[in-house]
């Protein structure tokens, strides 16, 4: 390990200059966020919300409940980006507007238990996918799922270890076909089955209380598909102009993505009806299997390897960059700060985030427990963030907002108390997997202080 008089030294947060290079523009930055959100959720979470809500119409309301919740709090992250355009996103914002412990909690928790599992069911999922056309000529046993799982994600470190714009021309590509092949679907889908006797019925015959348990885990399947709305201001420091197009990226990223999502889930109970949604393990080629027989399967299936490609790209885009923020402020081995000299990537922290998602791929769970086991953590930051805006504005008064949150002070008000609400419940209903994440959490304060705090002092 470097001394801490070695270390890189602490870079303004309000300010824009970096050692890292900035070569992705407002598309690049828009598709590094749609690319997050739609990867393996629109294709895993559809059954997992369809099998609690019973119905259609509750269930394109919950789509719809999430996505309206998600951009109470994009609002907000996307004043906090354009104030604080650096590297590791809500790393440095927990940061400033409570302190360094609050930010390496945060870093901790995302290497820990977002970033890594992220990245590896993301893999696997397109190593699942993968399987469809390779066991038409070859057996396809589990471990080479997994293998292939991990040579694919590390062939993505390696493009962006070599240089930002590889991956942004990666992202810019894979998120264009994915939205393409999904809008496709949702066309397919409704010009060809004209009966939407399907959609019945809508509603339930009653509403009981005993239902809010069931809804609430539909939502954290839905926001588990939702997440990634925030990904841009990690990279903030490698995207031009990023007082201008963090916030633009945000917005406009979240907004392709709930239109997305609504229309799919739509065609989806179109299709199948609720119940058959429900009872689908691969929900997008059971749609287009209906609607044009066994070509539709082979083409949602090739999509679903190109989506969730672009996916595991955007992650790694992102997690490594909380790393080197980490690293930089010397909350982590700050060889992991290094920039590589020719391609002006974080390929220290790349090559960390790559080798444990690869082996977690070894150890990797379902889809539905890895989301349930993050999302109470993951909660407790974007509340402390949605708080956040209105510390950072007394704290610091004058400094540069070229965005300022829509609504204010209502909507990070409304993003706040139905956060809390949801929080609640989640913990409430799944005590176990949220315990896990915040357990985890809770962990990374006492290593804060035995070594990180020391560390810092010295």
């Amino acid at each position: 390990m470097r001394t801490p008089e070695s270390a890189p030294t602490r870079s303004d947060s309000f300010g824009t200059d970096t050692e890292l290079k900035r070569a992705l523009g407002p598309v690049s930055a828009t598709t590094v966020i749609v690319g997050s959100i739609i990867g393996s959720g629109i294709f895993a979470g559809p059954a997992i919300v369809a099998g609690y809500t019973g119905t259609s119409g509750v269930t394109l309301a919950i789509w719809a409940l999430c996505g309206l919740m998600s951009f109470f709090g994009a609002v907000c992250y996307a004043e906090l980006g354009g104030m604080m355009p650096r590297a590791g996103g809500q790393f440095t914002y927990l940061s400033e507007a409570y302190s360094p412990m609050w930010g390496f909690l945060f870093g901790w928790t995302s290497l820990l238990v977002v970033r890594p599992g992220d990245m590896a069911a993301i893999a696997s999922a397109f190593a699942t996918y993968a399987g469809y056309f390779i066991v038409q000529a070859l057996p396809y046993p589990e471990w080479a799922r997994r293998g292939l799982g991990i040579f694919t994600l590390l062939l993505i470190a390696y493009f962006n270890y070599r240089g930002i714009r590889i991956a942004g021309l990666i992202q810019n590509l894979s998120t264009f076909f994915k939205v393409g092949a999904l809008i496709a679907l949702v066309g397919v889908g409704v010009l060809l089955m004209p009966d939407s006797s399907q959609l019945e019925p809508l509603w339930p015959a009653t509403m009981n209380l005993g239902m809010v348990g069931a809804l609430s885990l539909a939502m954290v399947a839905a926001f588990g598909a939702y997440d990634g709305w925030d990904s841009s201001t990690y990279v903030a420091e490698e995207i031009k102009n990023p007082r201008r197009n963090v916030p633009l990226s945000i917005l406009l990223g979240l907004g392709i993505a709930t239109a997305v999502y609504l229309s799919v889930n739509l065609a989806y109970v179109y299709v199948l009806s609720n119940t058959g949604v429900a009872q689908s393990e691969r929900v997008a080629s059971d749609a287009m299997q209906v609607v044009l027989g066994p070509i539709g399967a082979s083409l949602i299936a090739f999509a679903v390897m190109v989506s969730t490609f672009g996916t595991v790209n955007a992650n790694v885009l992102a997690g490594p960059r909380v790393c080197y923020a980490m690293a930089r402020e010397r909350m982590f081995f700050t060889w992991a700060a290094k920039v590589h000299p020719q391609y002006g990537t974080p390929h220290a922290a790349i090559i960390i985030l790559a080798v444990v998602s690869s082996v977690q791929i070894l150890f990797l769970g379902s889809w539905e427990a890895l989301v349930a086991s993050r999302t109470a953590a993951l909660w407790v930051f974007y509340l402390m963030n949605g708080l956040g805006v209105f510390i950072l504005r007394r704290k610091y008064p004058d400094a540069p907002r070229p965005y300022k949150t829509w609504g204010y002070p209502v909507t990070p008000l409304l993003f706040l108390v139905s956060g809390l609400v949801f929080l609640g419940l989640i913990v409430y209903t799944d005590p176990k997997h949220s315990l896990i994440g915040l357990g985890i959490t809770a962990v990374g304060g006492v290593v804060y202080q035995l070594w990180v705090k020391k560390f810092q002092e010295k």
